[in-house]
Order: structure tokens, then C-alpha cells, then sequence
């Protein structure tokens, strides 16, 4: 690349991944370039097209491109995703947030009624959830809990960037009935719930980069984590308290079947922006 300018090297970046994707696709690696690597929001790359870029920002890029026409998700690449006013670290330890997530702390923040609710995040993750209903609902106190080690590193560091505070602590779910005392106003998570049979239908840049830990069920029980969370979340919430879960498209009934054999009312299937049954909501049976 010649000089080495902000402008010649996003030109490589379109050169270099014109035949692997669409000019969409470009444009979006190149704002995760300009903003996650270069800290130049992207909607001020056109006033600094001359500017002068190093030449380890240079071979990073060239790094970041060839692991994307090797298939790595852009976010993998870069080691960041956006998700809800943040900007959170992510690898190949924690699942990539999707935008169906995002939809869910919307309708979440937009129901909640309490006044600095305790809530419990399982299966945290990257963090996204947790850290997202602490920037957005005030007052909110958030214990984020997961099986891996290295998801849970990675949502300490992500809540030491954003500075915000969650409490994380190292459960398994299907295992575990760990947390005595702890009482919460609601309890969130967006558990594994991809069969293994719905493998085939996937994309390569999704079975060869993120966690199946975090993505897959068997197809014999696809529904092992809300049983487990059904089961704990009757002595973990307060009375009149809120499950929120997200769901494979395909088990929305049984979902709720399963909450109501556990008690659970006021049970609501909601749609996602895709126009597919994605979350439930229900309620805890209140002491009245």
C-alpha cells in the first residue's frame, strides 16, 4: 500500500474482500477497522482520509484480513462487538451477541417496574446482558454466573472497560443449586438451545469459531437448561418476580408448558424483529 494513508488502506480492504463478500458486508468490516483498531468513528473516516497510520495498525489489518477470508467472524477478527451502547471484548470463549439479544434487554428495560432490582444473568458470557441491564436500568444490581472460566474472564474485563459492576460467579447450571440466600427480582438467560441435528443448517463461521459449549443441546433434550432454570429460579426469585428467557423458535409451546408446570403465570411468547417466537416472559406466583 502506498503511504500508508487512512484512505488507501480501507481502499485495500474493499480490494481484498471484493470476491469473498458483498459491498454490505465490506462496509461493515470496514467500520469495525476504522473504529475497533483505528479509533476513528466511522462517520469521521471521510474528514481524515490522509491521515497516517502506523505500520502495526497496518499488519494488524492485514491479519484481520486474512482471518476473514479464512471464515472468522468479523467480530472474532477485530475482538470486539457492539452490542447495546457497548463496546465489549469478545473471542472465540464467548458467543458473538446477536441483535435478537439486544431486542431482548430492550423489552426487558422497557417492562421493568421495580426500583433497583437484584437480577441474575446465567450464562453470562461475554457479559452482554449483564452489562447492558446495569448501563440501562438504574439502580440495578446484576450476578452474571457461568460454566466457563474464560467466558467469565472475559466479562470481568469487559465490565472493567465499560465500567460498570457485575458480580460473576463460576455455576453449572444443570448441576449446581449454589447461591444461598441470594433472592432475585428477576432472573434472565439465553441458554443453549440449538439442537444438534440443527448443525447442518448453519453457518461455517459459526461451527468453526464459537463455543458449542454455548450453542448446542442434545436432540434428546433440547430443553435440559429451562428445566434447570425453571427449577432454580422458583427459590431464586421473590415472590411476583420475572423469568425472561431467549428460545429456539421451534420450542416456544413447550416452554411454556414447562414454566407452567413449575407454577409460573402471566407467561408471554413475544416475537423477534424477524418476526419469530424468540423470548418468554413470565411471572413468579405472588404470596397474595
Amino acid at each position: 500500500m502506498e503511504h500508508n494513508t487512512l484512505s488507501s488502506i480501507l481502499k485495500h480492504v474493499s480490494n481484498s474482500l471484493k470476491y469473498n463478500f458483498s459491498s454490505n458486508e465490506i462496509q461493515t468490516i470496514k467500520k469495525y477497522i476504522a473504529e475497533a483498531v483505528l479509533n476513528i468513528p466511522y462517520h469521521q473516516v471521510f474528514l481524515n482520509t490522509q491521515l497516517k497510520i502506523d505500520d502495526g495498525k497496518v499488519l494488524e489489518i492485514d491479519r484481520i484480513i486474512a482471518d476473514l477470508i479464512a471464515g472468522m467472524p468479523v467480530q472474532y477478527a477485530v475482538g470486539v462487538a457492539y452490542f447495546s451502547d457497548l463496546v465489549l471484548k469478545v473471542n472465540s470463549s464467548v458467543l458473538i451477541p446477536r441483535p435478537e439479544t439486544e431486542q431482548m434487554i430492550s423489552l426487558i428495560v422497557d417492562s421493568n417496574e421495580d426500583d433497583s432490582p437484584a437480577i441474575l444473568d446465567i450464562g453470562t458470557g461475554s457479559g452482554c446482558i449483564a452489562l447492558a441491564l446495569v448501563k440501562h436500568i438504574k439502580g440495578v444490581r446484576v450476578t452474571a454466573v457461568d460454566i466457563s472460566a474464560d467466558a467469565l474472564a472475559m466479562a470481568k474485563q469487559n465490565a472493567i472497560d465499560n465500567e460498570l459492576n457485575i458480580n460473576l460467579m463460576q455455576v453449572d447450571i444443570l448441576e449446581s443449586t449454589v447461591l444461598p440466600g441470594y433472592r432475585f427480582n428477576m432472573v434472565v438467560s439465553n441458554p443453549p438451545y440449538v439442537r444438534d441435528s440443527e448443525k447442518r443448517l448453519m453457518d461455517r463461521n459459526v461451527l468453526d469459531y464459537e463455543p458449542h459449549l454455548a450453542l448446542f443441546v442434545p436432540d434428546s433434550d433440547p430443553l435440559r437448561f429451562y428445566k434447570a432454570i425453571a427449577m432454580h429460579s422458583v427459590n431464586w426469585l421473590v415472590p411476583s418476580g420475572w423469568l425472561w428467557v431467549e428460545i429456539n423458535e421451534a420450542f416456544g409451546p413447550d416452554v411454556v408448558d414447562l414454566l407452567k408446570s413449575y407454577g409460573f403465570v402471566h407467561i408471554g411468547l413475544l416475537k423477534d424483529f424477524r418476526g419469530k417466537p424468540r423470548f418468554i416472559k413470565a411471572q413468579m406466583v405472588s404470596n397474595d
